[in-house]
């Protein structure tokens, strides 16, 4: 029997929360493009959703869920976990409702390699556009179930002029950018400026991957 493709896997972390949030930011509508590209390719795909209680799988059917209450069909009902988990938060609490009622698997955090290896064969693509969900521990989970992992790093604003941001955002990017350091096989620039602005503070992290 042949061997399974590899599957490409999109972080959804970002487009979650901002289910119900209004309009969509620019990195917001990255995320979304990819999301539509994806679902329109013929190749195998998966969203990844990490939520307070671990994270959730998505298929190709699912996707196109999130996709269609992006574009305005209305959130269900919160769950039990959400009245207790996101009580101040009654639009996210709904939105990962949907979501774990939609996901195909799910997992506590600490077992997010196993969960992937039961769905994405060898060779499969972690797909990170949105900079959420970017932590060292996520990200060494997911390599160690074999996924190739590509970050799409924006920019650095954050860390080239924290006095544009709000507090505590700075030390926050550079724990994102300390996970992408150690842990992305492929860094996406858009222009030959953000590369070089990028790489620099990736350096100074302590590895630069290629891009």
């Amino acid at each position: 029997m042949p061997a399974a493709a590899p599957a490409r896997l999109l972080d959804l972390t970002r487009l979650l929360s901002r289910l119900g949030q209004g309009p969509l930011t620019g990195v917001d509508r990255v995320e979304a493009a990819w999301l539509d590209h994806l679902l329109d390719a013929p190749q195998p795909c998966f969203g990844l959703l990490r939520t307070r209680l671990g994270f959730l799988l998505l298929d190709r059917t699912g996707m196109q869920a999130l996709r269609d209450r992006l574009e305005g069909l209305p959130l269900g009902p919160a769950d039990l976990a959400g009245r207790l988990f996101r009580r101040s938060q009654p639009w996210r609490a709904r939105a990962e409702a949907d979501m774990r009622r939609l996901a195909c698997d799910r997992c506590l955090a600490p077992l997010l390699s196993p969960l992937l290896r039961r769905h994405l064969p060898a060779g499969s693509c972690y797909l990170n556009l949105g900079h959420a969900n970017l932590s060292e521990f996520a990200l060494r989970r997911i390599r160690a179930a074999g996924l190739r992992v590509v970050v799409l790093v924006h920019d650095v604003i954050p860390l080239e002029h924290p006095e544009f941001t709000r507090p505590g955002i700075p030390a926050v990017f550079r724990r994102k950018m300390a996970a992408v350091s150690a842990g992305a096989d492929l860094v996406i620039h858009s222009t030959e400026d953000a590369r070089r602005r990028t790489e620099a503070q990736l350096a100074r992290l302590g590895r630069t991957p290629p891009g």
